[in-house]
C-alpha cells in the first residue's frame, strides 16, 4: 500500500488547462435550462426536419498542434491557434492535397496505433429553400477536443470525446451556394497531460476524429428543443423546451402526443424516432394555452400524463412509446419534435438491498463491449468504428450467451447501440471516463469541471432511453477523500439533471471494504479473484462479496467485470475455470434470493477487442473472439445466464440447495495485487523516465501477465495476448 500511495502521486506533471466547458445550467421563462454555445441543449435524436447529412467523404491533414494553446481559455488563445491554423480555417484554402476520408470513422483505426491530431474540411452547399429558418449544426462526437469553423466564422469548441454538442450556424451559413466546414481536431495522447479525460493509458482505443454523424437542420425559428421524460409505471411527466429564434410569435400552442411504437425489420436501424410511431390516433393527447414567446425567448414547460395500464419496458419485453411535440403559431403548424421512451422504473428496495425493475427484483446478466469492431486474420488485426449494422451483430451475440445487460465500455455509449438496447431489449450500464483517477488526477478534473460536463451531456443525450438504468461515475479508481467527493459531487449532479437512473462506480475488487460508493446507488466491483490476487476465484469472490455487503449492507452489489483472457497459460480451460467458479458465488448471491444482494453479474468482455497497451495488440478476453469464433466458455455463460429469473424466488430448500459459495475470509494480495493496484494509479510514469515508464506503461494487470510469461520462459514455454481491461 505504501508503494502505492508513491505512485499515485507520480502523474504526468505540468500545469492543468484553463479551457473552460461550455455547458451551463441557465435561467429560461418556466425554469432552468441546460445552454450550450448560446442555446438551449437540443435534441440529437433524427428529426423529421429538413436535413443534410454531412456523413461521407471529407478531407483531412494531420498536423502537430500546440496542446497548451488548444487547452488554454480561448479569449488568450484563439490568435495563436488561428495563426498555427495559416488559413486552414478559411473557405479559400487549397485542400486538394489533404487525404480523403470517412465521417463519422476514425484517423487511426487499429492496427494504427498513433493518436495524431490535425484538422477536417468539407465543402457542401444549402439550398435557397431554407432562407428564413434556424440552422442547427449537430455533431455525435469528436474526439477529443474541436475547434470549428463554418465560412471562416468560429463557432467555438467543445472538449470531450464521447458526448455531443450544436451550435446555431444561421448567420454563419451561406444559403444557396458552396460552404465550407472545417475542424481543428486536437486528441492529446493518453498519459501524456493529466488534465484531459481520461488522462492516462486506458484500455481501449483512442480513436482521433469526427467518430459519430454530423449534420445540419432547418427548423422555423420558433421550435421545440427537445422533450425530456421522467416515466412512471402509470404515466410520465414531461419538461418541453421551446425556442424562439426569431420575431415575437403571438398565439403560440404546444400539443403532446402519445403514441404506441411499432419496432420491426423494416424500422430496427433507422435512428429516427418518428419512424416507430403506430397509428395516427394518440393515446394521450394534452394542449397546453396559447402563450406568446418574446424574440430571442427560451421557454420552458413542464407536464404530464397518466395512462391506464400502460405496457411496461424491461429487457424481456421492450415496449416503447413515442412522444410526438408540435408546435403552432397561429394555429398554423411550424415543427415537430419526435422521442422514444419507455414506461419503467428502476430503483433500489428501501427495505433489503436489491435493485427493483418494475416491482421486481432483478440480477442481471451481461457482457462488457467496446465502441470498436476488430477482425483478426491470419495474424493481422484491423478495426473500426463500428457501424449500426455491425452492433446490431454484436447484440445478437449477447442475446446468444444470454446476456441482458451491456456495459458500454468506459465512456458515454455509441447513440446506435442505445437505439438497439431500446427496441431489442437490454439494460445497460454507461458511464463516463473516470479511469483510473487518483486523488491529484479526480482534483484537476473535478476543478476543470470536465466530469461534470460530461455526465450532464451524456445524460442529457440519453434522457429518454429506457435501456440506460445505470450511470457509472468512475472505474478503478484509487483514493478515498478526493474520490468521494467527487462521486458525491456526480451523484448530485446526475439526480439534479435526470434522477431516471441509479449511480455506482466499479471499484477494485480486492478492496471490497471501499467506503467510496457511499454517496451512489449501488455497490460496484470489479472481481478478478484467482485472475490477478489470490487463489481461489470461487471462496475469493464469495468473501469479497460479503465484505463488500457488510461494509454498505443497504446497498445492492454490482459486479462489474470478471473474467480472464483466453490464451497464453491454460488458454481457453483457464478462462472457462474461471467463469464456473467466480459465477457460482455472484450468482449464490443474487439479489432474487431473499438473503441476496448482488445485481448483476458482467462477463468482461463479449468480444475480444484492440488496446493501445505497449507491446499488445489484442485483449482476448472475449467470449467471441475477433476471428468469430465462439469461444468454450460461451457454452457455460449461456447456461447460467439465460434462465435467472426476475422478482423473488422461492425460499430454497437447505439440504438441497448446493450452489452457496463458502465466504472463507478475505483475499490475501499477491504480486499481482501490487501490480495490479501500480497501474490503477501509476500508469502514466511512462512519460517521466524510461526505467519506470516500461514497469508501468504496461498496465499493473499486464505486470502480472509478464511475471507469469517470465515464469513460463524460465520453464521453457512462452505466452501471447491480452490483458484486463
Amino acid at each position: 500500500m505504501a508503494l502505492v500511495l508513491v505512485l499515485g502521486s507520480c502523474v504526468p506533471a505540468g500545469d492543468a488547462g484553463d479551457l473552460a466547458p461550455t455547458l451551463t445550467i441557465g435561467d429560461a421563462t418556466g425554469g432552468p435550462v441546460s445552454i450550450q454555445n448560446g442555446i438551449p441543449v437540443p435534441t440529437f435524436a433524427i428529426q423529421s426536419r429538413p436535413r443534410i447529412d454531412l456523413s461521407g467523404e471529407w478531407r483531412w491533414e494531420e498536423a502537430e498542434l500546440n496542446a497548451d494553446l488548444s487547452l488554454t481559455a480561448r479569449a488568450r488563445a484563439l490568435p495563436g491557434i488561428v495563426a498555427e491554423a495559416a488559413g486552414r480555417e478559411r473557405p479559400d484554402y487549397d485542400d486538394a492535397g489533404w487525404r480523403a476520408i470517412a465521417v463519422p470513422g476514425a484517423v487511426n483505426p487499429p492496427p494504427d496505433r498513433r493518436e495524431p491530431s490535425g484538422w477536417y474540411r468539407l465543402r457542401f452547399d444549402l439550398p435557397r429553400l431554407w432562407e428564413g429558418r434556424t440552422l442547427s449544426l449537430k455533431f455525435g462526437a469528436v474526439n477529443y477536443l474541436a475547434d470549428v469553423w463554418l465560412n471562416g466564422t468560429w463557432l467555438g469548441y467543445h472538449e470531450g470525446g464521447a458526448t455531443p454538442f450544436a451550435f446555431d450556424v444561421t448567420e454563419a451559413a451561406a444559403i444557396g451556394t458552396e460552404n465550407v466546414l472545417a475542424v481543428r481536431v486536437l486528441n492529446p495522447s493518453w498519459g501524456s497531460r493529466n488534465d484531459i479525460v481520461p488522462w492516462g493509458l486506458a484500455d481501449w482505443w483512442n480513436f482521433t476524429g469526427l467518430i459519430r454523424p454530423v449534420w445540419i437542420e432547418a427548423s422555423n425559428p420558433v421550435h421545440a428543443v427537445r422533450v425530456d421524460v421522467v416515466p412512471h409505471l402509470d404515466g410520465a411527466d414531461l419538461t418541453v423546451v421551446v425556442r424562439n429564434a426569431g420575431e415575437e410569435a403571438t398565439d403560440a400552442r404546444i400539443e403532446v402526443e402519445l403514441y404506441e411504437a411499432d419496432v420491426n425489420a423494416d424500422n430496427l436501424l433507422d435512428p429516427a424516432p418518428r419512424a416507430l410511431r403506430s397509428g395516427v390516433v394518440p393515446l394521450v393527447r394534452d394542449v397546453l394555452p396559447a402563450a406568446t414567446f418574446q424574440a430571442g425567448e427560451t421557454v420552458r414547460l413542464d407536464g404530464g400524463f397518466l395512462v391506464a395500464n400502460p405496457p411496461i419496458w424491461s429487457p424481456r419485453n421492450p415496449d416503447l412509446h413515442v412522444v410526438r411535440v408540435t408546435v403552432r403559431v397561429g394555429g398554423r403548424i411550424v415543427d415537430e419534435l419526435h422521442e422514444t421512451f419507455g414506461f419503467r422504473q428502476i430503483t433500489v428496495d428501501p427495505e433489503r438491498p436489491a435493485v427493483v425493475l418494475n416491482g421486481n427484483a432483478v440480477t442481471l446478466p451481461g457482457v462488457a463491449l467496446h465502441d470498436q469492431l476488430l477482425v483478426e486474420s491470419n495474424g493481422s488485426v484491423a478495426g473500426s468504428v463500428p457501424t449500426p449494422e455491425q452492433i446490431l451483430a454484436q447484440l445478437i451475440q449477447a442475446r446468444d450467451v444470454g446476456a441482458r445487460m451491456i456495459r458500454a465500455g468506459h465512456a458515454p455509449a455509441n447513440p446506435a447501440l442505445l437505439d438497439l438496447a431500446d427496441r431489442l431489449g437490454f439494460a445497460v450500464w454507461e458511464e463516463i471516463p473516470l479511469y483510473h483517477y487518483t486523488p491529484q488526477t479526480f482534483e484537476i478534473a473535478m476543478h476543470r469541471g470536465l466530469p461534470q460536463q460530461m455526465l450532464r451531456e451524456m445524460a442529457l443525450r440519453d434522457m429518454n432511453r429506457p435501456s440506460v438504468l445505470f450511470h457509472g461515475l468512475a472505474n478503478e479508481s484509487t483514493g478515498e477523500d478526493a474520490r468521494a467527493a467527487a462521486l458525491a459531487e456526480l451523484h448530485a449532479i446526475d439526480r439534479a439533471i435526470d434522477g431516471t437512473r441509479l449511480t455506482g462506480q466499479a471499484s477494485y475488487g480486492f478492496n471490497a471494504a471501499d467506503l467510496t460508493s457511499a454517496a451512489l446507488d449501488v455497490n460496484g466491483f470489479t472481481m478478478y479473484h484467482g485472475v490477478f490476487y489470490g487463489t481461489d476465484p470461487q471462496a475469493g469472490t464469495a468473501a469479497a462479496l460479503a465484505t463488500a455487503h457488510r461494509t454498505l449492507p443497504e446497498k445492492p452489489v454490482m459486479v462489474l467485470e470478471f473474467g480472464r483472457w483466453a490464451d497464453g497459460a491454460g488458454g481457453e480451460a483457464a478462462q472457462t475455470r474461471i467463469f464456473d467458479e467466480t459465477s457460482a458465488a455472484i450468482l449464490a448471491g443474487r439479489a432474487t434470493r431473499r438473503d441476496g444482494f448482488v445485481a448483476a453479474a458482467v462477463w468482461w468482455t463479449l468480444q475480444d477487442y484492440a488496446t493501445l497497451r505497449p507491446n499488445l495488440e489484442v485483449e482476448h478476453f472475449g467470449l467471441f473472439g475477433a476471428d468469430g469464433r465462439k469461444r468454450p466458455v460461451a457454452a457455460g455463460v449461456r447456461a447460467a445466464f439465460r434462465d435467472l429469473p426476475d422478482g423473488l424466488e422461492p425460499a430454497p430448500d437447505p439440504q438441497r440447495d448446493e450452489t452457496r459459495a463458502v465466504a472463507t475470509g478475505p483475499t490475501r494480495p499477491g504480486v499481482e495485487l501490487i501490480a495490479y493496484l501500480a497501474y490503477g494509479v501509476g500508469v502514466a510514469l511512462a512519460v517521466l523516465g524510461a526505467a519506470l515508464g516500461v514497469l508501468l506503461r504496461g498496465g499493473g494487470r499486464s505486470i502480472g501477465r509478464r511475471a507469469e510469461r517470465r515464469a513460463e520462459q524460465r520453464a521453457g514455454r512462452s505466452s501471447t495476448g491480452g490483458v484486463a481491461p
